[in-house]
């Protein structure tokens, strides 16, 4: 890292919903058990269903433990349920996640960024293609979206906000049945890279965990007691601090904004918490990693009323 300044990136990376039968069966099937995702294949985005901690700014009030909705990447397999819904751009499944009770023995896709566990983080997408995300100096600031036209104009809708805390270079490694479930960065990211055919050392950025006093890394959200809060991922407009930062008409790519202070990036965020919460969000900063669970459990789970899933 040359540049010691925080920098922005607008992260514009897929963001379609799940809905091709492959993976989530034929509409006319109420529900089921999404699979891993085969190494290679097209990433794509899940509307989840978990508990977590998340904040409110607008009333100060932070949940613990909280049934919580929210947009995300996890390419492992997940119960998913059919809920009525309008259509585009709210979802049309819930899905909650978990984690396989064994060790994959085929080539399955990594999730980045993730959010679930201990810390936010982001290993790789793009990092090929763009060296100035080869290690992110401290402080920096992501904000991953996608690129819709809603209403006939361009939007970039947020998914994840992850401030770089800091950053490891990590190799990857491939799958090992005996230690298989330890550590959740190895099994959903590192291993998940090696089985696809990626090996070397990752650039892995770990986002910022929440505080009283300061910048975080946060999923937009809402308080899912029981039933699934319905919502679309909230817009970022171009005003405020954001002027010039986010590009609503990018539809691939990024978009760096360098040589921030510390003041400057806070205004930001700020801005972005801002937008965010005024379109009913919360901010989620902590999500508890999907339980393991078998074939059957899974199943049976796919039959019963929507729920997040809890480690047994």
């Amino acid at each position: 890292m040359t540049d010691a300044k925080p920098k922005v990136v607008q992260f514009v990376h897929p963001g379609f919903e799940y809905h091709k039968s492959a993976h989530v069966g034929p509409r006319s099937q109420p529900s089921g058990v999404m699979p891993w995702k085969d190494g290679g294949s097209i990433h794509d985005r899940k509307f989840m269903w978990a508990k977590g901690s998340a904040v409110n700014p607008s009333s100060g009030e932070d949940r613990q433990d909280a049934p919580l909705t929210f947009w995300g990447e996890w390419e492992g397999p997940s119960v998913y349920w059919r809920i009525d819904s309008p259509g585009k751009p709210l979802p049309s499944l819930v899905h909650a996640p978990f984690r396989p009770s064994g060790s994959p023995t085929r080539s399955v896709q990594n999730t980045d960024p993730m959010v679930f566990g201990d810390s936010f983080i982001y290993s790789n997408c793009m990092q090929g293609q763009y060296r100035a995300l080869q290690g992110l100096p401290r402080g920096s600031l992501i904000l991953f979206g996608r690129y819709a036209r809603e209403n006939g104009r361009p939007s970039f809708s947020l998914d994840t906000c992850l401030l770089v805390e800091r950053v490891q270079l990590l190799p990857t490694t491939p799958f090992e049945p005996d230690s298989y479930g330890e550590d959740l960065v190895e099994d959903a990211v590192l291993r998940a890279l090696y089985s696809e055919g990626f090996s070397g050392d990752l650039h892995v950025h770990f986002g910022r965990a929440c505080s009283a006093d300061g910048a975080f890394s946060f999923v937009p959200a809402q308080i899912a007691q029981e039933a699934p809060s319905l919502f679309a991922r909230p817009d970022l407009s171009p005003t405020g601090a954001l002027d010039g930062v986010v590009s609503p008409g990018n539809m691939q790519g990024i978009k760096v904004t360098h040589d921030l202070s510390d003041e400057s990036r806070d205004a930001i965020w700020h801005e972005v918490v801002q937008q965010v919460t005024a379109q009913g969000c919360w901010l989620a900063h902590r999500l508890d990693p999907p339980p393991p669970l078998n074939d059957d459990q899974a199943s049976a789970l796919a039959s019963k009323a929507p729920s997040p899933l809890v480690a047994a």
